[in-house]
């Protein structure tokens, strides 16, 4: 709690009033002074209560990625029972506009959507809140720590790949994968996958064998993605460079899934402890970013890795000295993130 440049000046008021009281001894002089003093306890005894018992509860509205500004919804709740809180400001961290409430009503909670500024991916909690107020005259400003529920994944920073894969393009079209027939034309039937379109389901085909069948059109081969990001712990003390670097190359696997995925391909990732299987759309995407907000490295990698035949397999290191050398022999586009 502090004083403000109004309250600094009815401080010197007060000071002034009480002067004159001593010289003068008029008891109306008095009747001022003691109520401008009234006035400032008032302001410390309102001010507390007004900002008590308020919590706060947190909400993305769209999806939010590192280093963009995006917009959170927070509402506050009042647990007072029979006492509104009114002009609340809340603020934190990140915060480029601050969310103001004039009146949050006696057991009840308001809602504002404020633009805030997430530096790096990862699971956000209870981030560090504060509500203010100068209620009720503008003496003072007080400001309380309040209790935040909810969390914001936060999703890898997302950049421009096209000169990445002008440059695997061509690695592309000669990936030896086997031929299919037009787009339109059904090459083959295949158990279903988790992350296909139920729209593919052959229904005849799936109750002959009893088991999901998927229809697999020519080109879907010819479309197929697989990004390999290489999460393996790499040996000695870890620095801040090696963190950054770690950083971009996620980035750089989150940019070209969703790069692959505009175009129409089915796209999985594959790091060293999960898989995400084969799956295009917007759904496929944020699958893939959900995992890419939160991975971290690992000590062994224990994901099976591509095979001849599954499509243009893009592979993202931080280094040109890569944690695991088999991954170049079997890529067909390699990026080093430390470059770029």
């Amino acid at each position: 709690m502090k004083s403000t440049r109004e309250g600094k000046r009815f401080v010197l008021a007060s000071v002034l009033i009480a002067a004159a009281a001593l010289n003068t001894g008029n008891n109306l002089i008095y009747l001022i002074l003691a109520l401008m003093l009234s006035l400032i306890v008032l302001s410390v005894v309102i001010l507390k209560l007004n900002l008590s018992k308020l919590s706060a509860q947190t909400v993305s509205v769209s999806p939010v990625f590192a280093g963009k500004e995006a917009s959170i919804s927070i509402t506050v709740r009042n647990r007072k029972r029979y006492t509104p809180s009114y002009s609340v400001s809340v603020l934190s961290e990140g915060m480029t506009s601050r969310a103001y409430f004039p009146v949050v009503p006696a057991h009840d909670e308001a809602t504002r959507d404020v633009k805030i500024l997430f530096r790096k991916r990862g699971l956000y909690g209870c981030r560090s809140f504060t509500a203010q107020s100068g209620f009720p005259f503008i003496l003072l400003e007080g400001g309380v720590a309040m209790e935040v529920e909810g969390e914001v994944l936060v999703y890898p920073a997302l950049r421009d790949v096209e000169d990445i894969v002008c440059r695997g393009r061509e690695s592309e079209e000669g990936a030896g994968m086997r031929p299919g027939g037009a787009g339109d034309d059904v090459y083959s039937l295949r158990e279903y996958r988790h992350g296909d379109d139920l729209r593919l389901i052959h229904w005849k085909a799936s109750a002959k064998v009893s088991a999901l069948m998927v229809k697999e059109y020519g080109d879907h081969e010819l479309r197929r993605t697989t990004i390999i990001l290489d999460n393996l712990k790499q040996g000695g003390p870890v620095s801040r460079e090696d963190i950054d670097v770690f950083e971009k190359a996620v980035s750089v696997a989150a940019s070209l899934a969703r790069h692959f995925i505009e175009r129409g391909n089915l796209v999985r990732i594959v790091s060293a402890k999960k898989v995400i299987p084969y799956g295009g759309g917007d759904e496929q995407l944020f699958k893939i970013l959900d995992i890419l907000a939160v991975i971290a490295e690992e000590d062994r990698w224990e994901s099976p890795l591509p095979g001849e035949g599954e499509g243009l397999v893009v592979s993202v290191f931080r280094s040109s000295r890569p944690s695991l050398p088999d991954l170049i022999v079997i890529s067909d586009l390699v990026v080093h993130a430390e470059i770029l």
